[in-house]
């Protein structure tokens, strides 16, 4: 059987990739759609037609003949887009990578290469495949040589053989480039004659046979005008068939043994998929070396000779890597701990027991700071270790923590993921989730040593080990810690806001005259838009949509509609919150243990989860009721929260430098009254609440990047006035533009953006050709600075506060921290001096150009508290 060789046009085939996917990017902002349609669109080929030979062809930038015939050629060709041109290498890279031979000819077309090539081969009795977007080649198909012809896109591909080719065109494969004379070819600014199209051009060559045969015979040619067009135009016809005619005479030196398929150069390979994020293609082509289990020393120890003499091992190796095994790693407080593993290295796996006597003989282990400790699961075995006294000290090194620090914006990989996509190693199958942990362990040195270089490559490192590996004891005594909530309260409010649901539902059925189900988007659907005839919003698949969007947008026309976005609020808080905590409430501690999410947010903040804490209504009175739940422990204590001023507002002086607004905040001044007199032109004593309200929202809106658009809508102001009040505001805090201008520059160049503490934040949509994605791009490259430095401050003062609380033994805990705002219990005779302490460690977390504010208050509730001053 022949063996098969296939050509394929490296620009045609990349110019199908770009524009048949939208535009991608890297986290350094490299466009890649083109490089990625490409390699898929290669490696199916590879796998569904194992060609035995391959080379890709590519233009050249130089002038080829055809330019000195006819120097219009191509003349009509738009230019490269600029997203595109940057991809050429990277394809040549990524065929580099593949061991496929790449070839292009100074003066010549891909198309005359493939033609040249294809004869060669012929000739040497090889099957020939040419793969291209262009039906130029088809002149080239005979028995051995077909074309692969990609129609749209790059997964739609026709097969031309010889046959193909007559059925459609109804001419010999070489008579198409008579056809090209007769009819041009637009794209090409290839003339032809004028007034002759395919139809007309297939009718004549059918009867003459060729071009050259035809000009001879005119006289013979039915219809005077198209006597005349031949006439007039005959040497721009025979012009044309030059210029359509693919050269199969390129005088090239190759060695198709040369052009073999084979296997990849992963050395080249691997790090340009990393480079492009091609995560699936990375999983298809990367070296996996799966772990030998016999190289594995996994031992069970149950002796105390064995355990003590592992002990006494441990202590003179400076290093523990080490995993808790447990029932349930999402809420660790209640879970069960079945054992634990240790690794001294990736020889080497011990699984533990985990009873008293382990605990008490290695809790000298885990108190030892000097023995750096390497941990799976940092916050969980704090928890754990926590709940039973056992102090654990040396923590230094949790992979998807670096992982996450590494990549915010990605989804977290899993453990085993991660060690795939690491160091290329895979677990067996077969192997238990509790032992995928233990080898997972072994190889926990290798993975340290590996991120702890990127890390430190991206400046990170400093951030890794001052703010997020000390959190991480935080958060899990925040999480241990709880807090009590009045079940009974909320069992009152659950009827209240039952019956106040019921009233709601009444009086929407009044509106309608029937009753029907409010919970079903299809059923309220129908009542809105075809009983009521409202006007319709938007539609979805499954019929009208019913989202909150829409109904904001119908608000004013008819009354039903605040009604339901009524109902939809108080259902949602009710199940959310009110009936959804009791069940969450501890049967040991009855305590409500939230999950703090350290590794979630792409801006650093925190998130948490059971409940989610973050997403309860602070300005409503629906809100504020269920924070009236959240109580301290008896009568002695009482609830202190302590909640930063503005916080991102003083970040935003910081980093812009702005004068006027650091003058402002090192003075002590209100900024809203401040802003509202400049834009509204009053004193700062005629300042309206609502002036000041106004300008509250121009000055979180200016940090958040926010349009003129946003503004009009958030303030219902014409968009000319909400243009009127940003000039103002920029007119006022000039450095606070010259910061938006510069972040949005450098996110241009960069592809990331940092905090102040140097977290980054990457942000390729920020080059996207899509108006939308790169000013929402715009807005994140502008809030992210301020908002992840504020995040980042939190943490600092997290940490410095739980320090204190150690060291000092205040009667105190530290509970919750939403938003800007920490929640502790603390005992009424502590009160001052924990206060006092508070405020000395939050204010003083960072040193800024303008002063950090904190306010105090007290209560024993979450809701009802009133200011403490100290």
């Amino acid at each position: 059987m022949a063996e098969k060789l296939f050509l394929l046009d490296g620009h045609s085939l990349a110019h199908r990739a770009f524009y048949a996917l939208p535009l991608l990017q890297n986290k350094d902002g490299e466009y890649t759609n083109a490089v990625y349609g490409f390699a898929r669109m290669l490696l199916r080929l590879i796998e569904d037609e194992k060609p035995d030979y391959m080379i890709v062809v590519f233009d050249r930038k130089e002038p080829t003949f055809r330019h000195k015939e006819y120097p219009d050629y191509k003349g009509n060709r738009k230019e490269m887009p600029e997203e595109l041109g940057p991809q050429f290498p990277l394809i040549e890279e990524f065929l580099k990578g593949l061991n496929i031979a790449t070839i292009s000819k100074a003066g010549y077309e891909a198309d005359d290469i493939i033609g040249a090539l294809a004869k060669k081969a012929e000739a040497e009795g090889m099957e020939v495949r040419i793969v291209t977007g262009d039906r130029d080649s088809l002149q080239l198909v005979d028995d051995r040589i077909n074309v692969l012809y990609t129609k749209r896109g790059i997964s739609d591909i026709e097969k031309y053989d010889y046959k193909k080719v007559v059925e459609k065109y109804e001419l010999e494969p070489e008579q198409l480039k008579d056809m090209k004379g007769l009819m041009g070819d637009s794209s090409d600014n290839i003339p032809g004659v004028p007034g002759i199209g395919e139809k007309t051009a297939i009718s004549l060559l059918k009867e003459f046979s060729s071009l050259e045969n035809l000009l001879a015979n005119i006289d013979k040619v039915s219809g005077k005008k198209r006597k005349e067009q031949l006439t007039e135009f005959a040497e721009q016809a025979r012009l044309s068939k030059v210029l359509g005619t693919i050269i199969v005479d390129v005088p090239l030196d190759i060695d198709f043994s040369e052009c073999r398929t084979g296997e990849p150069d992963n050395d080249i390979l691997i790090p340009l998929l990393e480079r492009l994020e091609f995560a699936s293609i990375m999983e298809q082509y990367k070296r996996k070396e799966q772990i030998d289990l016999t190289d594995l020393s996994l031992k069970e120890l149950h002796t105390e000779k064995e355990i003590r003499s592992l002990f006494e091992r441990i202590k003179g190796n400076g290093k523990m890597a080490f995993d808790l095994i447990l029932d349930n790693y999402e809420y660790p407080v209640r879970a069960e701990v079945l054992g634990f593993f240790l690794a001294l290295d990736n020889k080497e796996i011990y699984s533990l027991p985990f009873n008293d006597n382990i605990l008490e003989l290695f809790s000298e282990l885990f108190a030892d700071s000097s023995l750096e400790k390497y941990i799976l699961h940092g916050k969980e075995s704090f928890i754990v270790l926590k709940s039973r006294g056992i102090s654990l000290k040396g923590f230094v090194f949790e992979p998807l923590l670096c992982t996450y620090l590494l990549n915010p914006s990605d989804t977290l990989p899993s453990l085993e993921e991660q060690l795939r996509k690491e160091l290329g190693l895979i677990i067996p199958d077969g192997v238990s989730d509790k032992n995928k942990n233990g080898i997972i362990l072994s190889r926990m040195y290798e993975l340290k040593e590996k991120l702890d270089k990127k890390l430190s490559e991206a400046g990170l490192l400093d951030l890794y080990n001052e703010i997020e590996i000390p959190l991480v004891e935080v958060l899990a005594e925040l999480e241990l810690n709880g807090i009590k909530i009045d079940q009974s309260y909320l069992e009152s409010l659950s009827e209240k806001w039952e019956g106040e649901l019921d009233s709601i539902t009444r009086e929407i059925y009044k509106c309608t005259g029937e009753e029907f189900n409010i919970n079903s988007p299809k059923q309220l659907g129908f009542i809105l838009f075809e009983k009521l005839g409202l006007p319709v919003i938007k539609k979805t698949k499954t019929g009208y949509s019913t989202s909150i969007e829409v109904l904001e947008e119908l608000q004013d026309k008819h009354v039903i509609i605040s009604l339901i976005m009524e109902y939809r609020q108080l259902a949602k808080l009710k199940s959310t919150y009110v009936d959804a905590l009791p069940p969450l409430v501890n049967e040991k501690t009855g305590r409500l243990h939230t999950s703090f999410n350290q590794m979630v947010t792409a801006t650093g903040r925190l998130s948490s989860t059971d409940p989610n804490l973050q997403n309860i209504p602070v300005r409503t009175e629906e809100g504020r009721e269920i924070r009236k739940a959240f109580i301290p422990e008896g009568e002695d204590y009482l609830l202190l929260c302590a909640d930063y001023s503005q916080v991102e507002l003083r970040v935003l002086a910081h980093i812009s430098g702005d004068e006027n607004l650091i003058k402002a905040f090192r003075n002590g001044r209100d900024i809203h009254t401040e802003t509202a007199a400049e834009i509204f032109g009053v004193s700062a004593e005629e300042v309206t609440l609502d002036m000041r309200r106004h300008a509250k929202v121009i000055n979180f809106g200016i940090a958040y990047g926010m349009s003129s658009f946003g503004l009009a809508r958030d303030l219902n102001i014409s968009r000319k006035e909400a243009e009127d009040y940003i000039a103002k505001y920029f007119d006022r805090f000039p450095g606070v533009k010259e910061y938006m201008d510069e972040i949005i520059k450098k996110a241009e160049t960069d592809g990331f953006v940092t905090t102040i503490f140097n977290r980054r934040r990457y942000i390729p949509e920020i080059k996207s050709r899509n108006i939308h994605r790169r000013n929402f791009a715009r807005r994140t490259a502008i809030n992210t600075p301020i908002q992840g430095s504020a995040a980042d401050i939190m943490k600092k003062a997290m940490i410095d506060v739980y320090e204190r609380l150690k060291r000092e033994k205040y009667r105190a805990k530290m509970l919750l921290q939403v938003h800007d705002e920490l929640v502790f219990e603390v005992h009424k005779d502590d009160l001052e001096k924990t206060a006092r302490m508070l405020k000395e460690e939050m204010e003083n977390a960072v040193i800024l150009k303008v002063p950090l504010l904190v306010d105090l208050s007290i209560g024993k509730n979450w809701r009802d508290k009133e200011d403490y001053h100290i």
